[in-house]
C-alpha cells in the first residue's frame, strides 16, 4: 500500500471514530484489549481502558485499523498473560466463510447457522436475549457473545461440551448409544425374573426413546424420526399393510417407544436429519474461538482494518437479512473517489461492481474497500 493511500484511509478511521461513539463491552476495566495496524490484526495487546470515555478518546486519538477485546475477565488486564489473574470468560462463538470478497449467498448460509445457535442458546440454555449479541465480524462472518454470569467460570473442557451439544458432534456418532435413548424391561419386576428364570424367549425389553413434546435435543430427534416415517409413508409403491406399520410406528414415537424404529436410528437420513438441526460449524479455527477462554475478538462498531466496513451490532437478528441489513455495515459514504485499479475485478458491495484495471471513480465505500485489500491505491484527496 503506497503512504498516500494509507495516509488517505487513516483519515476515513479517524473522521469515523470522532463521528461515533463506541460502546464499551461490560466491566470494561477487566477487559484486556489488542491493537492492529495495517499490517497486523493485533500489533501489541494488554492495553486496557478505565471507562467508555476512556476507550472513544484513545479511538478518536489513534484511529486504529483494529481494535479488539478479550472474552476474559482480569483483575489487572495490562499485566503480561501470567500475572493478568483470570477471573472469567464470556462464551463465544465465530461463524466465518471461505471467501475472497463479500458473497451474499455464503453470508445468508453462514446467518441460518447463527439462527440455530440462538435457537440452543435461549430454547436449550435458558439464556436471555438482552445478554446474547451478534454482530458482523467486519469481514467474513458474524461473532455471537453469550454475557451470563453462570457461564463465567466454565472452563475449556465445558465449553467444548457446549460445542459438542449444538453441533450435535457425539449425538451422530451413534445416536442409539445417546443419553437420549434407554432398554426398558417390559412388565412388573416379578413377570420380567419369572420369564428369566424359565428361559422363555418372550421379549423382555424396549427401546425408549424422547416424545415430540419433550425439549431440546429430545424434540428434535423426535420429530427428525416422525419426518423420516412422513417421506416413506408418501411412497406410492407401498402397500397397505406397510403404510399401517409406518402409522403404528409413528403412534409409538409420540408415546415414547422407538422398539419398532430401531433399524431407522442406523439410517443415514436419521444423521442427515440431525445435521439439518444442528449447529455446522466445522472450521478448526471457528471450534477453538468457542473453547479459548483468553480470546481477543473484534468490539463492536469498529471499523474492520482489512475491509473498512463495521462490526455492527445487529439488534433484531430474527429479521436479519443480507439484502435489506448488509448497508448498516458500510461506514463510508457514496462519494465518488478517484482510485487506480490493479486488475480487472467483478465483485458484490451493496451493489454489483465490474471494474477494469487502471482509472475509476467509484464510491468512496467501494475504494476503501478495495484499497484495504490490496486491489487499488488513491489518486488524490
Amino acid at each position: 500500500m503506497e503512504q498516500k493511500t494509507a495516509l488517505y484511509i487513516k483519515k476515513k478511521f479517524r473522521e469515523y471514530y470522532i463521528k461515533h461513539n463506541i460502546s464499551a463491552p461490560p466491566e470494561i476495566y477487566h477487559r484486556e484489549f489488542g491493537i492492529g495496524n495495517i499490517e497486523k490484526k493485533i500489533a501489541f495487546r494488554h492495553k486496557s481502558f478505565k471507562s467508555e470515555n476512556d476507550l472513544n478518546h484513545y479511538l478518536k486519538f489513534d484511529a486504529p485499523f483494529y481494535i479488539s477485546y478479550s472474552a476474559a475477565y482480569y483483575e489487572f488486564p495490562e499485566n503480561e498473560i501470567s500475572r493478568k489473574n483470570w477471573l472469567g470468560a464470556d462464551l463465544l462463538f465465530d461463524f466465518d466463510a471461505e471467501m475472497e470478497f463479500i458473497e451474499p449467498k455464503k453470508i445468508e448460509i453462514i446467518w441460518d447457522e447463527i439462527l440455530k445457535l440462538l435457537d440452543f442458546l435461549k430454547g436449550d440454555f435458558g439464556f436471555s436475549a438482552k445478554d446474547i449479541k451478534v454482530n458482523f465480524s467486519g469481514s467474513k462472518g458474524f461473532h455471537v457473545k453469550v454475557f451470563d454470569e453462570r457461564i463465567r467460570k466454565l472452563g475449556k473442557e465445558e465449553r467444548r461440551e457446549i460445542l459438542d451439544y449444538v453441533t450435535a458432534n457425539k449425538l451422530l456418532s451413534d445416536i442409539k448409544k445417546s443419553v437420549f435413548f434407554e432398554v426398558k424391561e417390559i412388565g412388573s419386576g416379578v413377570e420380567i425374573m419369572d420369564r428369566k428364570r424359565k428361559g422363555t424367549e418372550t421379549k423382555t425389553e424396549i427401546l425408549i426413546g424422547p416424545k415430540p413434546d419433550d425439549v431440546g435435543w429430545g424434540k428434535r430427534i423426535a420429530e427428525a424420526a416422525i419426518e423420516i416415517l412422513n417421506e416413506d409413508e408418501t411412497n406410492k409403491r407401498l402397500g397397505e399393510e406397510r403404510r399401517r406399520k409406518i402409522k403404528e410406528i409413528r403412534e409409538d414415537i409420540e408415546k415414547g417407544n422407538y422398539d419398532k424404529f430401531r433399524g431407522y436410528l442406523k439410517d443415514k437420513r436419521m444423521k442427515e436429519k440431525i445435521k439439518k438441526y444442528a449447529v455446522n460449524l466445522t472450521a478448526d479455527t471457528d471450534r477453538q474461538v468457542t473453547q479459548d477462554i483468553s480470546r481477543l475478538i473484534r468490539l463492536e462498531n469498529t471499523l474492520h482494518g482489512g475491509t473498512g466496513l463495521r462490526a455492527k451490532k445487529i439488534d433484531n437478528a430474527e429479521n436479519f437479512t443480507v439484502e435489506e441489513n448488509f448497508k448498516d455495515f458500510v461506514a463510508f459514504n457514496e462519494t465518488d473517489v478517484e482510485i487506480s485499479l490493479n486488475d480487472d475485478l467483478k465483485f458484490w458491495l451493496l451493489n454489483d461492481f465490474e471494474l477494469k484495471k487502471g482509472i475509476n471513480k467509484i464510491p468512496e465505500y467501494v475504494a476503501v474497500y478495495l484499497m484495504l485489500k490490496g486491489k487499488a491505491e488513491i489518486l488524490k484527496f
